[in-house]
């Protein structure tokens, strides 16, 4: 009996079944509400001031960018092209022409950009071909620059190629550009030596000597010698029998005379 009794001491009510069962639903919403107040690390943007967390950095550490495929011979060839044209020539309207005989003569005195070639004289010979060119409302910017770069080839053409695109405007830069670049400083004092060691050869007639000592200056008209230099270099280096020809016609001595006299008689004295 005692026995009985105590194991019926131990049994829950119905009641009492029903409020644990209450409880332990009361506690699973509890739960649930609490799990949806705690908020998204992953979704929330990144505070300033402190590093992204490793929620937010794992996409970039797990899966980098894809590379693009490319072959591997891809940049062995250029895939545009631009022209590569330093001289850069003013618009014209449109009725502007060069005619094909005033090309051809152009073409027809081609500059390499050899040792033995003078770049003067090729400025000079161009400027002669270009002057058969009138066109009213043409400039010579215009003419010009257009035609220049047909009257290279070789060394000179690959020079006008690697001109700054665009950056030569004028006829006067090109030339300026195209002398710095083939009239070299090795060039210029080789015939500023010619010039101050001026020395008449025997068997030269005076003339000859003249016409030779005045070439040396052509070729290079920024010698930089005055002119009272050149004519002392003129008369101590010819002759002394010319020499002496150059003291009669000055009426006595040739140094003692100014310049302005000296040039004045000198082209009806030769």
């Amino acid at each position: 009996m005692h026995t009985r009794s105590k194991g019926r001491d131990n049994l829950l009510s119905t009641s009492d079944l029903d409020k644990a069962e209450q409880n332990k639903r009361s506690r699973r919403v509890t739960s649930r509400t609490r799990r949806q107040e705690v908020p998204d690390m992953a979704a929330q943007p990144q505070q300033e001031g402190f590093p992204p967390g490793p929620e937010q950095q794992g996409g970039q550490r797990n899966n980098p960018p894809l590379r693009p495929h490319r072959q591997i011979g891809a940049g062995d060839a250029p895939n545009t092209h631009e022209n590569r044209q330093g001289i850069a020539p003013p618009n014209v309207h449109n009725n502007f022409e060069i005619k094909p005989h005033i090309l051809h003569q152009v073409q027809q005195k081609i500059y390499h950009g050899l040792p033995e070639e003078d770049p003067l004289d090729h400025l000079d010979e161009f400027d002669r071909a270009c002057d058969l060119i009138t066109q009213n409302g043409v400039s010579e910017d215009a003419t010009k620059l257009r035609l220049f770069p047909f009257s290279l080839d070789g060394k000179a053409r690959q020079w006008e190629k690697t001109i700054p695109r665009g950056s030569i405007t004028s006829w006067d830069q090109c030339k300026k550009a195209f002398l710095a670049k083939f009239f070299s400083s090795v060039r210029t004092a080789s015939f500023r030596t010619n010039i101050s060691s001026f020395a008449q050869k025997h068997g030269e007639s005076f003339t000859d000597a003249w016409e030779r000592f005045k070439g040396y200056q052509s070729k290079c008209p920024h010698h930089g010698f005055s002119q009272e230099s050149l004519l002392s270099t003129l008369y101590r280096g010819v002759l002394p029998r010319f020499r002496q020809m150059l003291d009669t016609a000055s009426q006595g001595n040739f140094l003692a005379r100014d310049v302005t006299t000296v040039c004045s008689w000198w082209k009806t004295w030769q």
